[in-house]
């Protein structure tokens, strides 16, 4: 008897993760042994139930969606996956293929195209969107030159440090021993490479610097 690929839907959105999994195991043939809304859940799941792959909405939280892929990939190396972003970057694609994931998928592709992504991840090829492929070469340029894919300089990074850290701007310049007027000069460098926006979503990458 043939056994069928095992599999846990990962997603915070009870919707999204009930309809993937529907749609792979009663149209695709696959085994849906585990379903998942957040972090500590899909680390569960995984660590019990060893399935051949994850499909991780990295939305998820408690912990993050990156936080818990790290920690499957300490758990079970073998296990093979496949990551959906709602909000897709190739920086996000970079950092989980570079970190062991076999597929990058936008959580607004279409079924077609995760259904390919999980395809690929079972046979052991990797998938990604082909719009990121001239993106990747610019990202490993970054990490080429500076050990960081957002292409910052090593003050900037001092200045990322700092202000994660809570530092107002103030702060920052005197502790550094640079002018307020530099460190609002780096910050919005930074923000321009990263595509971040505030020191919120600034604080979510400093862990892949």
């Amino acid at each position: 008897m043939e056994t069928r690929t095992r599999i846990v839907v990962a997603d915070s959105h009870e919707i999204v993760r009930e309809g993937l999994a529907n749609k792979l195991e009663l149209e695709c043939g696959y085994d849906i042994v585990g379903q998942a809304a957040d972090g500590y859940a899909t680390i569960k799941a995984c660590r019990m139930l060893s399935p051949d792959i994850l499909v991780l909405g990295l939305s998820i939280m408690r912990p993050s969606g990156l936080d818990t892929f790290a920690k499957i990939r300490a758990i079970n190396s073998d296990i093979k996956v496949v990551a959906m972003a709602s909000d897709a970057s190739a920086t996000d694609a970079f950092t989980v293929l570079a970190e062991g994931a076999l597929a990058f998928v936008p959580r607004d592709a279409r079924v077609v195209d995760l259904l390919n992504a999980v395809r690929s991840a079972e046979l052991g090829y990797a998938c990604v969107p082909d719009e990121y492929i001239r993106q990747f070469t610019n990202l490993r340029r970054n990490v080429t030159r500076t050990g960081n894919i957002y292409g910052l300089s090593p003050r900037e990074l001092e200045v990322v440090e700092a202000c994660a850290g809570g530092a107002k701007t103030k702060e920052v310049a005197e502790l550094l021993s640079i002018s307020v007027r530099t460190v609002e000069t780096h910050r919005n460098s930074i923000y321009r490479k990263t595509d971040c926006r505030n020191m919120r979503e600034l604080s979510v990458i400093v862990e892949r610097l």
